[in-house]
């Protein structure tokens, strides 16, 4: 029994597979898909059907602008040249993703998988790939750019450069945008050609001269290719100052498109003593009797070819021999800063008298029979003031050769370590004290050191960094101390006339703070000259003198006995203490 099942169970088998393949085929095929990193790649087949065996692959356009699609359509065929089932899936692949985005994948209807390919901003040629299971076939689609429409210049950054070696930014990033006819940017690789016109001349960069893009013996021109329509060409700085353009082409066909840049300034760089001053809102401030009388100090810097605009952001510092200020600030734009003086302990010191000073004094003792001392103890210059501004730059130099650049044997201002002049006379003293700044910091003054300072300098022991400065004097005045007319006592005969003078001055002997007035009046008779007075601004060297006449003013009437006339002068400010009112008294026949 046991042989005989084993024979009947090997005898049916065959027919129990039969019967189950034809039962699953009533049901539907089985689907099989092949992936690769996740992504169905195979094609499903309905029950009955035929693999693909041949695509057809078209591209329409086959030919597009950058951004522009093409309708890509794959025609999946099987062996015997008919369509494939509906559904069978097509993948689709490009050659260069740089190139553009397809549909990545499609399903067949009457045996066609439809996709879109769109262009990226890259010109080329571009492979599409189609596939369904192991069939693929391959299209191309060449894509290229539209013409260009416009050329345009953007920026030049920094706008001012200095020159080369001077400390300051020497190049410039000079930007020109190239669109084309759609009004969008040219595709990138757009070639653009440069020529430049500067201040050198078109002098190689090793003599000088400026250049744009790289160093080699074309300084002038140059070329470069567009990214995102942008092409970018650097300008960089010689040793010679002026201004630059440069000028932008690129050909589309037959066609040119041409721009300019705006001007470009190249500047030297470092302030040059040659070009740095200080200047004051007032000059005469009663300092010698009122604490916070203020000034605006104001110092003005330029490189060597007078170009302020190079030397944003550079300090400058003050120092005063009396009063306070602020200790620094920085230049703004046009090479200009600013700080406040104010008067406050301690007074200006006590300098030695000049001859010319003493001439002075003894003529006004002499005319207002008045006791100004001549010894030194009071004297105009004992109320000045200096002010002392330095910065880091170059000594004052004559370009002979006009190279833009200082040449052994030219002539240049020596300068010694800056020092508060308060004599001065030029020459740094220590009688009466006079405050340095020792820049080496070797603890003792040094003069000028007999070779040019500055940038770039070659002389033995010269400083590429010099801190050169200036001054500016000003003055403290006081309240009215000397105040006199002459002659005090007089007597003009009938039709007559006479001379006065009228001094007013301070302590020191200078004129009062500006602003002050002097007013002259006569009880009898005509005055005529300068009868009125306010006194003007400005470092003060004596006091304020007015010269008048009074004269008979009925010169056919005799007047018997004669009249009696009184000459006041009266002295006004709201700054200071004026003198009293004083007079002269005579008679007026």
């Amino acid at each position: 029994m046991r042989k005989e099942l084993s024979f009947v169970k090997r005898g049916l088998m065959p027919i129990i597979l039969l019967i189950s393949f034809l039962l699953l085929s009533a049901c539907g095929a089985p689907t099989r898909s092949d992936t690769a990193g996740g992504t169905t790649i195979g094609t499903t087949v309905a029950a009955g059907a035929t693999p693909a065996s041949n695509i057809t692959l078209t591209a329409t356009p086959s030919s597009i602008m950058t951004t522009a699609t093409s309708s890509i359509q794959a025609t999946v065929t099987t062996s015997t040249g008919a369509n494939v089932t509906d559904g069978t899936a097509v993948t689709f692949t490009l050659s260069s993703s740089a190139m553009g985005t397809i549909t990545s994948s499609a399903t067949t209807s009457s045996g066609v998988a439809a996709a879109t390919f769109t262009a990226g901003t890259i010109p080329g040629t571009v492979t599409v790939t189609a596939t369904s299971g192991s069939v693929t076939q391959t299209a191309a689609v060449v894509i290229s750019a539209p013409s260009t429409g416009s050329l345009e210049y953007v920026s030049a950054t920094p706008q001012v450069i200095g020159l080369k070696g001077g400390g300051q930014t020497a190049s410039s990033a000079v930007i020109f945008l190239v669109k084309d006819i759609n009004g969008t940017p040219v595709v990138d690789g757009t070639q653009v050609s440069f020529v430049m016109s500067g201040p050198s001349g078109g002098k190689l960069p090793s003599a000088g001269g400026e250049y744009i893009g790289d160093i080699d013996a074309s300084p002038t021109t140059a070329t470069a290719s567009t990214v995102s329509g942008n092409a970018t060409v650097t300008l960089n700085s010689g040793s010679v100052s002026g201004p630059v353009t440069i000028a932008a082409s690129v050909t589309s066909g037959s066609q040119t498109f041409s721009a300019s840049s705006a001007t470009i300034s190249i500047g030297g760089g470092v302030p040059s003593a040659a070009h740095f001053n200080l200047a004051t809102t007032k000059f005469n401030l009663p300092g010698l009797v009122v604490s916070n009388s203020q000034a605006t100090i104001s110092a003005f810097i330029a490189d060597r070819f007078g170009n302020y605009n190079v030397l944003t952001g550079t300090s400058v510092s003050f120092y005063t021999e009396a009063g306070a200020i602020d200790t620094s600030n920085v230049t703004d734009a046009t090479g200009i800063t600013t700080v406040t003086f104010r008067t406050q302990a301690p007074d200006p010191a006590e300098v030695s008298i000049t001859a010319a000073e003493t001439t002075l004094i003894n003529s006004l003792n002499a005319t207002f029979a008045s006791s100004i001392p001549t010894d030194g103890t009071y004297h105009p210059s004992d109320g000045w003031v200096t002010i002392l501004a330095s910065v880091q730059g170059e000594e004052a130099f004559e370009d002979a050769n006009a190279n833009g650049i200082y040449d052994s044997g030219e002539t240049f201002s020596d300068l010694g370590e800056p020092f508060v002049d308060k004599d001065d006379d030029g020459v740094r003293d220590t009688s009466p004290f006079e405050e340095y700044i020792d820049v080496n910091g070797n603890g003792s003054y040094n003069g000028p050191n007999g070779v040019w300072d500055g940038p770039g300098c070659a002389g033995s022991g010269c400083l590429s960094s010099k801190t050169i400065w200036t001054s500016i004097t000003l003055a403290f005045t006081g309240n009215g101390y000397y105040c006199a007319i002459s002659p005090s006592i007089f007597a003009i005969a009938n039709g007559g006339s006479l001379s006065f003078s009228a001094m007013v001055g301070d302590i020191n002997a200078n004129r009062l703070v500006s602003g002050a007035t002097i007013a002259v009046a006569a009880s009898v008779g005509t005055l005529a000259g300068q009868t009125t007075h306010t006194v003007p601004d400005g470092v003060p060297s004596g006091p304020s003198v007015l010269n008048f006449n009074l004269s008979d003013a009925a010169p056919t009437t005799v007047a018997a006995p004669a009249a009696v006339s009184i000459v006041t002068v009266t002295v006004t400010s709201s700054d200071v203490v004026a003198c009293p009112p004083f007079t002269a008294a005579g008679t007026v026949q």
